[in-house]
C-alpha cells in the first residue's frame, strides 16, 4: 500500500483524537467525571494513582475503527495501552466501541456518561466529524509499505496525569516544558511485525500552544516516515552545530546515579510524559533522552522511533545497550546500535548481536536511550559504562 494512503489515514484519524481530547479537557466537571483510578495489573507501580480517563478508551477505539474500516486487513494487529472497558460513576462496566452511526455512538456514551445526553453529543459528533488534517502527497513519501505485515501501537493519551490537572505549563529559556497540557501527546505508530522495526508515525500535542486572547490551544502534527531507505518527516531537523549546549532530558524519578554520571558533561532538564520527553529529542531540544528503569512501553515510543531514525537517531534498550558497551570486545559501532534498536513485535523473541541476546515477553522495556546521533548515545553510554 502507498505510504501516503497509509499516512493520510493516521492523520484524518490523529486529527479526531486531538479534537476528542479537547473537548473532554475544556468542561472541568467532565473531566472529573470521567476519571477512573486503574486497577490490577493494568496499574503502573511506579505512581500511588494512575489514572484511566475516557479519553483514553475513546481515542484508542476511534483510531482502530476507522483504521479497520480502511485497512480491514491490519484490524487485528492494533495494540493500545487501554482495554476499552470502562466503568461509569454507577458502578456499569460498559464496552466501549464506535458504532456505525453518530446516533449508536452517542446512545452508547449516554451510558458511559450515566445521562449526560450534552457531553455524549458532543463526543459522539467529534468522532464521527470529517477531521481536518494535513494531507501528504504520494510523491512526498514513494514508498510501498507490505501492510499485511504491519501492526499498530496506540498512546491515546500520553501523560495522563498532566492532562486530567489541565494546567498551564511553563516555558524554559531552552523552549522545554517540565510539566503542563503541553507535555501531552497522543501516539500513533506503525511497526514491520516480521522485524519488528518501527516505519511510520504520528504525534500529535492536542496543547502546544495557548493564546492567551482568546484563552483557547493551538495543536501541533509531527509525522515521519523510515522505510526502504526513505527518510522524511514533517518538519526540518535542526543542526546539532545550532545547540550552544548539551542538554539532555530525564524523568524527574531518574536516579540519582545516573543524573551524576551524565550531568559531568551534558545539562539535565527534566520533563513530564514519555512521548513529551521523546518529543523534545526528535526537535532538538535536547540531544537524548535517558531512562534507566522499567516504567516505558512500546506504545510509547513506537510513532516517535520512525520519525528519530528519519532524522539519524533512534531508541535503544538502556539494559541492554549498557550490557553491550561493558562487554570487552572494543567500542559499540553505529552497526551494533542498529542491532539494539527496541523491537515493537508483540511478545518477541530473542534479539541478537555480537554481544548479547534477551527475550522479552512484555510490552514493558528495561529502560531506552533516545537520541539524535549516535555520536551522543555512544557518549553517554561510555559516561554510564
Amino acid at each position: 500500500m502507498q505510504a501516503s494512503k497509509i499516512l493520510n489515514l493516521l492523520l484524518n484519524v490523529s486529527s479526531k483524537a486531538s479534537k476528542i481530547a479537547s473537548i473532554i479537557r475544556s468542561e472541568k466537571p467532565l473531566v472529573e467525571l470521567l476519571v477512573e483510578e486503574k486497577q490490577g495489573i493494568e496499574k503502573n507501580d511506579r505512581f500511588v494513582q494512575d489514572f484511566k480517563t475516557l479519553a483514553d478508551v475513546l481515542i484508542q477505539e476511534t483510531v482502530r475503527h476507522y483504521v479497520s474500516v480502511e485497512i480491514p486487513d491490519i484490524g487485528a494487529s492494533i495494540y493500545g495501552e487501554e482495554s476499552n472497558k470502562f466503568t461509569n460513576v454507577q458502578g456499569e462496566t460498559i464496552t466501549v466501541k464506535i458504532c456505525s452511526s453518530c446516533d449508536e455512538t452517542e446512545k452508547l456514551l449516554v451510558t458511559v456518561l450515566n445521562g449526560n445526553a450534552e457531553a455524549a453529543a458532543l463526543l459522539a459528533t467529534a468522532v464521527h466529524s470529517e477531521a481536518t488534517s494535513l494531507t501528504v502527497q504520494t510523491e512526498d513519501v514513494p514508498v510501498i509499505i507490505p501492510i499485511e505485515d504491519c501492526g499498530i501501537w496506540i498512546d491515546p493519551i500520553d501523560s495522563t496525569g498532566q492532562y486530567i490537572k489541565g494546567k498551564l505549563g511553563e516555558e524554559n529559556e531552552y523552549g522545554m516544558f517540565e510539566d503542563g497540557l503541553q507535555c501531552v501527546a497522543i501516539l500513533i505508530g506503525l511497526f514491520e511485525k516480521s522485524t519488528g522495526k518501527p516505519i511510520l508515525g504520528v504525534v500529535v500535542q492536542p496543547f502546544a500552544k495557548f493564546i492567551s486572547e482568546t484563552e483557547s490551544w493551538t495543536s501541533r502534527t509531527i509525522w515521519g516516515v523510515s522505510f526502504n531507505g526513505l527518510n522524511k518527516t514533517s518538519f526540518e531537523p535542526t543542526s546539532e552545530a545550532s545547540n550552544t549546549e548539551a542538554r539532555i532530558v530525564l524523568s524527574k524519578s531518574e536516579s540519582e546515579q545516573v543524573q551524576k554520571a551524565l550531568s559531568t558533561k551534558y545539562k539535565l532538564d527534566f520533563a513530564s510524559g514519555a512521548g513529551y520527553k521523546l518529543l523534545a529529542t526528535v526537535l532538538g531540544l535536547s540531544r537524548a533522552y535517558v531512562l534507566s528503569h522499567r516504567s516505558i512501553y512500546r506504545w510509547d515510543c513506537c510513532a516517535i522511533h520512525p520519525i528519530l531514525r528519519a532524522v539519524g537517531g533512534g531508541i535503544v534498550s538502556y539494559k541492554h545497550t549498557l550490557q553491550a558497551a561493558r562487554y570487552p570486545e572494543g567500542e559499540l559501532t553505529e552497526e551494533d546500535l542498529h542491532a539494539l534498536q527496541v523491537s515493537y513485535t508483540k511478545a518477541s523473541g530473542a534479539i541478537r548481536n555480537r554481544r548479547n541476546s534477551f527475550s522479552d515477553k512484555t510490552e514493558s522495556l528495561p529502560g531506552i536511550i533516545a537520541y539524535r546521533s549516535a555520536a551522543d548515545v555512544l557518549d553517554i553510554l561510555n559516561l554510564l559504562k
